[in-house]
């Protein structure tokens, strides 16, 4: 017990200096030579090499005939020792990220709508710029702010800024809304009329609203309604990308976000028509405070910032 306490008070007072003496003490078997690579005179070598030996219980370097030699217990010090220094020089190695090279796999909260909006358009330009990077992305519910704050994700896409104090939020764009109705539908002119729609305008035709995660549960959206006239609302889901099949079979309406009005326009025959300029909301990638220095995620979220603003 006392020799594990004389150790322990050893190692606590061991320094880089005495590691790196031995590390050349063990390559050289040289006293001299160790001191004078590091720059130390033969008496503070010679005090380092007696810490060395009362601390390990061995000569560590003994004289011969032939000259100083390492002890058996010495030779087998070699490897461990320099593992110690790589490992030491690990922990204050500054943390990088290649994206080119890493397979670094980002695990992110979102709606569809953001997986829409943001993750698809970086995934054409992940394609060459960091073909092996990978994303798990999971529903948006009130329960990932916590699993943000427990590190269980790095991400998060959110439109409100109802987040705690220890989230950072970077604002990525403001977004618009768009009314999405069927081909053939009474408010097909005003697509081509380019004139802003209102609540009134669609107060005659059913709607669909897309209810949003909040901190504390699911809120519907209820910009198309008048005077917090929920009567027309015959359909309330948390999905945005399933409103095309929704609008696509009757004169039920939707007001969704614009960039996703113009990936449906593109993809379906549906048509939509600017909603009153009033109603918007800007979005957020949001994350917590310890990834602030880290290297990837500031890599991604510089990039959703490039990507999303050209759009």
């Amino acid at each position: 017990m006392v020799d594990m306490q004389k150790m322990n008070d050893g190692l606590a007072s061991l320094d880089m200096r005495t590691l790196r003496f031995l590390q050349f003490l063990l390559r050289t078997s040289s006293v001299t030579r160790s001191a004078l690579h590091l720059g130390i005179s033969q008496p503070a070598a010679s005090r380092i090499l007696a810490r060395i030996r009362d601390l390990i219980g061995d000569p560590v370097l003994i004289r011969t005939q032939s000259g100083y030699k390492l002890t058996d217990h010495a030779l087998g010090l070699k490897e461990p020792v320099d593992a110690a220094l790589l490992a030491i020089a690990d922990v204050f190695r500054p943390s990088t990220f290649d994206p080119l090279q890493s397979s670094h796999c980002y695990r992110i909260a979102s709606t569809d709508y953001g997986v829409a909006a943001v993750l698809g358009p970086m995934m054409e330009v992940f394609a060459v710029t960091a073909p092996a990077l990978r994303f798990d992305v999971s529903p948006l519910v009130p329960q990932s702010f916590s699993e943000l704050e427990k590190g269980a994700i790095d991400l998060l896409l959110y439109a409100d800024l109802d987040t705690k104090d220890d989230l950072l939020i970077q604002k990525l764009f403001d977004e618009t809304y768009e009314v999405l109705f069927r081909q053939g539908h009474p408010l097909e002119e005003h697509a081509a009329s380019n004139r802003a729609l209102t609540p009134q305008d669609v107060s005659p035709y059913r709607s669909i609203e897309f209810n949003f995660p909040g901190t504390t549960g699911l809120k519907p959206d209820t910009i198309m309604r008048q005077d917090g006239d929920g009567s027309n609302a015959v359909f309330q889901q948390p999905y945005f990308t399933t409103l095309p099949i929704l609008v696509g079979q009757t004169d039920a309406v939707a007001a969704v976000p614009k960039r996703l009005a113009k990936q449906v326009r593109k993809l379906t025959s549906l048509c939509s028509a600017p909603f009153q300029p009033s109603c918007g909301f800007p979005y957020y990638l949001v994350r917590h405070e310890r990834s602030r220095f880290n290297p990837a995620v500031n890599w991604l979220r510089a990039r959703a910032q490039e990507i999303t603003k050209s759009d």
